[in-house]
This record gives C-alpha cells, structure tokens and sequence, in this order.
C-alpha cells in the first residue's frame, strides 16, 4: 500500500520558477494510471487469503506492500534487487511468517498478469489523449509490463524509465534524473505526478523537480504540496503556466 507519511522535507514547493516553461509531464505508474485492482490482481489477492493466515484483502496489501517498500529502501546500486527477484523474496518471506501455502510460479504469474493487464483508471485516456507534452512513465518494475498495458489501452509514452535501468527505486533521484536526460531538461521545466508521498512527491524534491500529488480520494488534505484530484486536471494549470 502506498504511503501516507508527509513529504520529507515539509516544504510547500514552488510550481514553476518565474519565466520557465514546461515541456514535459512525468507520471508514475501503479497506483496514477493503473488500478490496485481488476481480475488478475483479484486472482492474486484470493490465492494469497487462502493460503496464508490472513484472511482480509486490505491486510493482504498491507502486508505485501508495507514489506516491499522496506525491501526496496534497501535495494540501490551493487544490491539492488528487481521487482520479480523482490516478489521472491517476499513469498519466501510469506512461508514463515504467514505460513504461505500456495505455489510461488502461480503467485508470481498472478502478480506479472496484474502489472500488464489491471484496468486503468478512468481519467487515464481523456489525458493522454488532450496533452499537448512529451510523457515520460516513471515505475519500479520492468518497463515492459508498462508497454504492454500502454499497447493494449493505444496510448503513447516518449519512454518509460524503470528502477531497474538505474538501479534504484523513488525517492532516490536517479531514476528522476535518467528521465530528465532523456527528456533534454532541466528539473524546473518538468512536472512530475503521483499517488506516493514519499516515493513520487520526495523522490521528485529530491532530484528537484516540482511534484504534484494524485489524490483522487481526498485522502492528503494536509499535504504539503500541489494536489490535484485528477489527471485532467492537470491541463489547465500546464495550459495556464506556459502561457503565463
């Protein structure tokens, strides 16, 4: 599940410094286009209950994200770990401390079949389809479950950037900066959006760049920084900023 702490810092942060344009949108991926949810994750999430000692969905997250993102603090560089080796070690994990039963393959292709196939959220494509910037997808995983899903939905990213390509997971910055090369900007002529206070709004402070925080459920009302509540409402303030 995904963090509710505050931004690290505590800093409201300026939009856009006086005179610079935006030329590209970053956006994160599970959880701001795809859906923690829909049959693949539902298989997931049924398979994981029956044959663990827990027995609710929302601790059943809970629990497999709450460990992730412990995994991932520790994953940078020399010791970095992808997503699926990552999976691994939390089914293993999972044998003990919640006397996991099931099949580790038949998880793990549950969990692939989510990353590729989870319905998008509604706002999604009326998105894609009326910005006028380059997008740039910002994920942990591997960028060729993004591509999947971007194929199948017809919408189009000028690239995707995975943890995997810099060896580390938000908010360490490199994957922030490897956007921001491939992009040919500089961290005040982009905007990055995500649901994650730490790994989208730090991460993106953290290599300089102004977040916005995808609250669609209103749940951040004291973040410290710009929210919106969603992606289409991204366009007039893009629209608004760059003509000043």
């Amino acid at each position: 599940m995904k963090s509710a702490s505050k931004a690290k810092h505590g800093i409201i942060v300026a939009f856009l410094k006086e005179g610079n344009m935006i030329k590209a949108v970053f956006l994160d991926y599970t959880g701001t286009i795809l859906q923690l949810r829909g049959n693949e994750f539902d298989e997931l999430l049924n398979c994981f209950i029956e044959n663990t000692t827990i027995n609710d969905k929302d601790e059943a997250i809970a629990w497999y994200y709450d460990h992730l993102r412990v995994m991932e603090r520790e994953c940078y560089q020399d010791s970095f770990l992808s997503q699926e080796e990552l999976a691994g070690k939390l089914m293993d994990l999972a044998d003990t401390e919640i006397k996991l039963k099931a099949d580790h393959a038949q998880l793990y292709t549950y969990l692939q079949n989510y990353w590729m196939y989870a319905p998008l959220f509604s706002d999604v494509q009326s998105f894609f389809d009326l910005v006028k910037l380059p997008i740039y997808i910002l994920m942990d995983n591997a960028g060729d479950y993004a591509k999947v899903c971007l194929r199948r939905n017809g919408l189009h990213a000028n690239a995707i950037i995975s943890g995997e390509d810099v060896k580390a997971y938000k908010p360490r910055k490199e994957i922030f900066a490897k956007a921001l090369a491939l992009a040919g900007c500089q961290a005040d002529e982009v905007i990055h959006v995500g649901d994650d206070l730490e790994g989208d709004v730090e991460g993106a402070e953290n290599a300089g760049i102004t977040p916005i925080l995808l609250d669609r459920r209103g749940e951040h009302m004291d973040a410290e920084c710009r929210r919106i509540h969603s992606l289409p409402e991204l366009l007039p303030i893009l629209k608004r900023e760059n003509e000043g």
